[in-house]
């Protein structure tokens, strides 16, 4: 019986009871529309390429490989692919 599971393809990953792990892959310049997640916890991990976060329309972030953003998902997300890269978005159950 195996213990771990690889994940590679892109979208949802994992679905539990306590969280959902999703992969999005983009192409500079593709956008994530403005949404929320009023259900979870965000923890929001780029593992390739640069990605500009706006949260409510009133911050901004950068985010790179190694720096990883969180916030409550009663917040509005959107982001744009400043370059070609992926993202791990993990949804943490509150």
């Amino acid at each position: 019986m195996k213990i771990g599971v690889v994940f590679g393809e892109a979208g949802l990953l994992k679905k539990h009871d306590r969280f959902k792990l999703v992969k999005k892959v983009g192409e500079k310049g593709d956008l994530i529309s403005r949404h929320n997640h009023p259900e979870a916890l965000v923890v929001f991990t780029v593992v390739k390429g640069k990605v500009q976060v706006f949260l409510n329309d009133s911050e901004t972030y950068v985010v790179e490989p190694g720096k990883v953003l969180h916030f409550d998902g009663d917040n509005y997300i959107n982001a744009e692919f400043l370059e070609d890269g992926e993202v791990f978005v993990t949804l943490i159950h509150k």
